[in-house]
């Protein structure tokens, strides 16, 4: 045997080996064959799907939150379906500030979420009637149906709209559908209705999507994605093919914010209509949180430096120390308390 042989055999053996490994280690961590989604990603493929009652679409379209499922998580909810007190037994003589928001806003990750939640630090440190219209997985669609009910009703002094740079920029346009679920709660985890521009008017065939096409290689179209779906490396490996595509749509969605805009200025108007001001505080990605803010201005100029937003846009020097890690990413109590005192 030679010794070109030898050192032929010695790499392959060290590559089998390595690859063996790694294999493992992906395994180990909780990645199986076939799956490609992203890190960020809180959803896994279950043997039975349930839908959760937790939250739901109303009859007037918005996604609000169930009183007797949250009850189970000492969540107090009020008549209209938010996490705040009635709208009835709010005190006349404060000032009122509506918090108009998703997750953040509701206090995803504050532990414990009934005083941690930035929302509820105002409401408890300050002489102010806060108002939390915050939903988890509630998008600019709704910021803007909320705003347009209830600003008329309330009468707020000051109108804040939390805006995540995560998930806010609308890449695609929704309906907003009375009763028809928006984004459907289960115990995979909260799976949209409308998905790349697709709208899935049962969890059933959301799911599918999901599960099946997008993110994990449940039926593989070719030989050379069947070997890959055996894999978790492979399957790691392949992914980066989609997440480099993603990453260029985002890219022209940034610069294009034309659908996102639509829907600040509903706000815009209904807050002009009842003579209210409205900033929009900006709540960056976790990856982004350390920028330095012109940086960060620079890169979504389109959509902080439109005429009719721009004087109302307020961001904050950030951490990453503010924030969970992914797939969480929500602000941690730090986070929390960072933004109640900004």
């Amino acid at each position: 045997m030679t010794d070109r042989y030898k050192r032929w055999l010695f790499q392959l053996g060290f590559i089998l080996i390595s690859f063996v490994l790694i294999e493992l280690v992906l395994r180990a961590k909780g990645y199986k064959p076939g799956d490609m989604k992203p890190n960020w990603l809180n959803f896994k493929p279950v043997d039975t799907l349930e839908v959760q009652r937790y939250f739901y679409t109303n009859d007037e379209g918005l996604f609000v939150a169930d009183s007797l499922a949250q009850s189970v998580f000492s969540i107090q909810i009020n008549r209209d379906g938010f996490r705040s007190p009635d709208f009835e037994a709010l005190d006349s003589n404060k000032k009122k500030i509506l918090l108009i928001g998703d997750s953040f806003t509701w206090g995803m990750s504050a532990y414990p979420l009934q005083n941690n939640c930035f929302a509820d630090i105002l409401r408890n440190e300050t002489n102010f009637e806060i108002i939390n219209t915050g939903i988890p997985a509630a998008d600019p669609v709704q910021y803007a149906a909320v705003a347009e009910k209830y600003i008329p009703i309330l009468k707020p002094d000051y109108v804040l709209v939390m805006f995540f740079m995560g998930n806010d920029l609308m890449m695609h346009d929704r309906p907003s559908i009375p009763g028809e679920p928006y984004c459907y709660p289960t115990n995979a985890g909260a799976i949209l209705a409308d998905i790349d521009g697709k709208h899935f008017s049962n969890v059933n065939d959301a799911y599918r999507y999901v599960a099946y096409e997008k993110y994990y290689l449940k039926n593989p179209t070719n030989f050379f994605e069947k070997i890959i779906s055996k894999s978790a490396l492979l399957s790691r490996l392949y992914s980066l093919k989609y997440r480099i595509e993603e990453k260029i749509r985002y890219e022209k969605n940034v610069k294009n914010t034309a659908i996102t805009k639509k829907y600040l200025n509903k706000i815009q108007q209904a807050c002009s209509n009842n003579h209210v001001p409205v900033k929009y505080v900006l709540i960056p990605e976790v990856k982004e949180a350390g920028w330095p803010l012109k940086d960060y201005a620079k890169k979504y100029a389109d959509l902080l430096e439109d005429t009719n937003l721009k004087n109302d846009w307020v961001l904050f020097e950030n951490s990453k120390d503010n924030f969970m890690d992914y797939p969480d990413a929500h602000l941690n109590n730090k986070g929390h308390r960072y933004y109640a005192d900004k």
